[in-house]
């Protein structure tokens, strides 16, 4: 699972997210386009004066099948986001593109020194979790 480190202002002034190199594409090949059993969610991390906000891309799951750890300095979003299906339907006759990932997620985000971990809150909405860590003092 890869980190999430905490970025300055000179990183975002790059653009926050870079795009893979064409080497990197191609040597994926034909099934590095297909969806697997493993992805991450895309984030956002804002700052305020009093807490670091960690924003997690994670539309169509039930609240109750996301799980927030924190371990020492690390806060892991985990879960299990089910194939979707249109509605009325056990299941898809054909499927001509797939590109919403689904299967198991999981994303690590490096927690700073100053924040206080007892007191870090989740909550899930429009497809969103926001995570507030509080700053200590």
């Amino acid at each position: 699972m890869n980190d999430l480190k905490l970025a300055g202002p000179e990183e975002m002034a790059l653009g926050g997210r870079a795009a893979p190199s064409a080497d990197t594409v191609l040597n994926r090949g034909f099934f590095g386009f297909w969806t697997t059993d493993s992805w991450r969610p895309s984030v956002n991390l804002y700052e305020t004066p009093d807490a670091f906000v960690i924003c997690a891309d994670i539309a169509g799951m039930d609240k109750d099948r996301i799980d927030v750890r924190v371990d020492e300095r690390q806060l892991t979003i985990r879960g299990r986001r089910n194939c979707p299906t249109p509605p009325g339907m056990a299941r898809t006759v054909a499927v001509h593109l797939m590109e919403i990932d689904h299967g198991v997620f999981g994303r690590t985000v490096e927690v700073p020194a100053n924040v206080d971990s007892e007191a870090i809150a989740a909550e899930y909405h429009q497809g969103l979790l926001w995570i507030t860590l509080p700053k200590v003092g």
